[in-house]
């Protein structure tokens, strides 16, 4: 609901309520000065703030240049957006010299859109004016390599209240999505970047980065690509498999990740189901196969799957890569590996022959494989 309150503040809140927006004209405080009715804006998800108080104006080193204003008119929408149902504030301030000032804040269950402009007038173009201030204490994620220093491309601070929240400019527009974990991220695609030109993977810490600040901002077809000698052949295949170059799959699924550290995701291609994992440092790494069994559905379900391993080896075997099967694993088994520095692995379950699953019945099953770090 949105509505004009007392002081000047107009609320937005998003279709289920998990994120609220204000607008407001208030006194704000830059260092030892103060900036009498300031258009600002404000931002909460899940009733924690991700957005402090942003100044609705470019702010310069002498202070905002949007002050001594005040609210005109305001208009409320319903729009539909690329990531689902919105809600949207048009606001108009003006100051005593006639000056005004046009803001936009659109909001959803996951984002935030802000927009600031002067209206054109004899030709004038139109000026970003908008500001962004995050919480007191957030740390931007960066990624040494990553090609995301500019404002224009995809950013992460990760803010006190526990929240990640991505952020890029589309011209006028600032844009910013909210989640808990990286991998929450990854499923959906969000068109901040126009095109990827190279998609270079040094090592392994620039290709986790690039699975969640450049992958997931994209919805152009992503090139081939390049690694350094640095990641592992295991890396490799797994590294593809997630940016899903081996064909059309039916389920998708970010299992667990951080940004720069870690990735473990999962395709579906019928009653098949693939599993891959890449990391930048040492790490144990657990999928659970039920987890992925229970998403699909039920008449895809099989008692017996064929295990496929592709993995680094370890100290003491030779070759680049060591590729294992084992068959007759039921639907909990456990694969547990210890990954050595850029090392992956792909994991395929095959369903064998025989009656679908009519009933889960629980075996102690699990297998074990070890990569260590000199492998």
């Amino acid at each position: 609901m949105t509505g004009f309150l007392d002081k000047g503040l107009l609320v937005l809140q998003s279709p289920a309520k998990r994120v609220r927006a204000e607008v407001a004209v208030e006194t704000v405080w830059i260092g030892t000065t103060v900036y009498p009715e300031c258009p600002v804006w404000r931002v909460w998800y899940d009733g924690r703030p991700v957005v402090d108080i942003s100044t609705a104006g470019l702010t310069t080193e002498t202070g905002p240049l949007a002050y001594g204003m005040r609210w005109v008119k305001s208009t409320r929408h319903r729009p539909q957006t690329g990531i689902g149902p919105g809600r949207e504030i048009r606001a108009r301030f003006a100051d005593r010299g006639g000056r005004e000032l046009e803001l936009m804040l659109r909001v959803t269950d996951l984002s935030a859109c802000c927009a600031v402009r002067q209206p054109r007038k004899r030709k004038q173009a139109s000026v970003d004016l908008s500001v962004t201030r995050f919480p007191k204490g957030s740390v931007l994620l960066e990624n040494k390599g990553m090609p995301n220093a500019r404002p224009e491309e995809p950013q992460v601070r990760f803010v006190p209240s526990g929240k990640l929240v991505a952020f890029w400019r589309h011209g006028l527009e600032q844009h910013l999505v909210f989640f808990d974990r990286p991998g929450d991220l990854a499923v959906c695609r969000f068109g901040a970047l126009t095109r990827i030109e190279t998609l270079r993977v040094a090592d392994g810490r620039q290709g986790c980065g690039h699975l969640f600040l450049t992958v997931p901002f994209t919805k152009a077809p992503l090139p081939a690509p390049t690694f350094g000698d640095a990641v592992t052949p295991a890396y490799r295949a797994a590294f593809e498999m997630i940016l899903g170059r081996g064909g059309t799959s039916d389920d998708f699924h970010v299992m667990r990740g951080e940004p720069g550290e870690f990735a473990v995701a999962a395709r579906r291609q019928g009653g098949m189901w693939q599993i891959a994992g890449v990391t930048a440092e040492t790490r144990t790494l657990t999928v659970r196969f039920e987890d992925l069994w229970l998403r699909m559905p039920p008449a895809l379900r099989m008692l017996r799957y064929t295990v496929e391993l592709l993995r680094d080896p370890t100290r003491d075997e030779a070759g680049d890569r060591i590729e294992e099967t084992f068959t007759g694993q039921a639907p909990d088994v456990r694969v547990a590996l210890d990954l050595a520095t850029n090392g992956g692995f792909l994991l395929t379950f095959r369903p064998e022959e025989g009656d679908p699953a009519r009933a889960f019945g629980r075996e102690d099953t699990a297998i074990r494989f070890t990569v260590n770090e000199s492998g």
